[in-house]
Parts: C-alpha cells; structure tokens; sequence
C-alpha cells in the first residue's frame, strides 16, 4: 500500500480525466457560519440517487452519526465505526430516542481494522463525512462487494489554504482520482464545494470557528499565517470540500 508523508497529500500533475462539479459561493462570516458544520448539500444529493433499502451501509469516522441516520433513513443496515468513545454513546443515545432500529455503533479504528470486521458479508455501501485517508480507500475496497458504493466527504486541498497548511487528509481532485485507480474504484461523480466567509477584523474569526479549532491554529502557527493574511487586507477564509460516489470494480482485484 502507498506510504504518504505526515500533512497533506501531494497534488499530482496530470490530466484529470473526470468531470468535476464545482459550486462556489462568497458570503459574509455570519451567514457562512450558519453552514459551517452542516452535512454538504452536496454529499446528501448523492445519497438521494441510491437505493439503500436492507443494503449494509458501513460509516466510516461515524462521529455522532449524522451520516449514519441518513443512510438508516433511506432503508439501510448502517454500522457506524469511529474511535471517539463518548461520540459513539451520543449516537447510540440518539438512536435509542428516535427509535432507529438499523443503526449499530461500534469502537474501532477504520484506518486499521480490516472491514470485514465488523461485518460477516462483504458491505453495499462505504461511506464517510470528513474522514478519508489513503488507508480508508485502501479498506473500504476491500470491504466492499464488486458494484458496491463508496460516498464520501472530505476536506478539499483548498482548505483553509489561508493558513498556509490546510486540514491534515486534504485531497485534490486528480490525487483522490488516482488513489481511488489504485484500489480498483471507478468515479461516478466528484464535485467541489466551496464557501468562501468574507470578514472585516480578525476577530470575527474567532466567533466564526470553534474555540478548540483556534486554540490549536495559535499553538500550531496557523493563526499567525492567518493574522498575516488579514494584514495584506485578505480578509477572508476558505472552506472547500470534496464529495465523491465511486463503485468497486467487478472485473479488477485491488493492488496489494
């Protein structure tokens, strides 16, 4: 399996040979914020053109499960994997008071553990919000059947390019589009997600973001690249992501 750096993915030079949609939107902090950490439009319209009725739905990363009751909403057999124990009691709490009977949560390290793991049958259906890694792509062609669905989110390479160093697993598009090559997957739809938040002062920042999010940027010196940002009068911040649906191969093994 390909070995990658610590911090983002290299961007390869290539031609890319998908179609990628983008939609890009400038908007004031405030009425950027009200999107922040909402599930991307995007991402669930593709949720929309599948059939999940009694398929088995594996949610990589769960969290608190939010992507998990969607699939589980549309009819799926959702098993939710995720390290953070008191997030999995959160989503496992939720599902016992909206009474959702097909959504299972369970600890387990899903850059690790091999997928068959947690289910007896090969899965239908991989899928993730902002948690990809090549090790994820590595496994989730493994875990799934020949034709099954991998629907993922993840932090576009633009990611809050303005501090100079972006999330830790940003992906490009031509570099997702051959990870997912490498691992006998064949790309239905990729499309990027753009909202640029627009600022006058600094400190607007802050209000815009989590608290624990600045924290690390003043620790980790991307609040200093973004201070410097704002005094050149680039007073804005990028949120990118990239959503993918690709099918697992029939006719190709992945590489070992």
């Amino acid at each position: 399996m390909a070995s990658y750096p610590e911090g983002r993915i290299p961007r390869l030079r290539r031609r890319r040979m998908v179609e990628v949609v983008r939609q890009n939107r400038q908007l004031l902090w405030r009425d950027a914020a009200r999107h922040a950490f909402e599930l991307r439009p995007m991402l669930l319209d593709q949720f929309r053109h599948e059939d999940f009725r009694a398929c088995r739905v594996l949610d990589v990363g769960t969290g608190g499960g939010r992507l998990a009751f969607v699939a589980a909403a549309l009819g799926g057999h959702v098993t939710g994997v995720d390290l953070d124990r008191m997030k999995l009691q959160q989503a496992r709490a939720y599902a016992g008071v909206k009474d959702v009977r097909h959504a299972d949560f369970v600890w387990g390290d899903v850059e690790k553990t091999p997928y068959h793991e947690f289910s007896s049958e090969p899965f239908d259906f991989v899928i993730s919000n902002l948690c990809m890694s090549p090790e994820i792509v590595w496994h989730a062609s493994r875990g799934l059947r020949p034709g099954g669905k991998f629907i993922f989110c993840c932090h576009h390479g633009d990611h809050w390019k303005e501090t100079r160093r972006g999330s830790r697993w940003a992906f490009y598009e031509d570099t997702m589009e051959d990870l997912l090559e490498e691992n006998a997957f064949e790309i239905e739809f990729m499309g990027v997600d753009t909202i640029v938040a627009e600022f006058e002062e600094l400190r607007e920042v802050e209000l815009f973001l989590r608290d624990e999010t600045v924290r690390k940027w003043v620790e980790d010196g991307r609040w200093e690249e973004l201070s410097d940002s704002f005094a050149r009068g680039e007073k804005h911040l990028t949120q990118s992501y990239l959503i993918v649906k690709a099918h697992r191969l029939a006719h190709a093994a992945p590489l070992e």
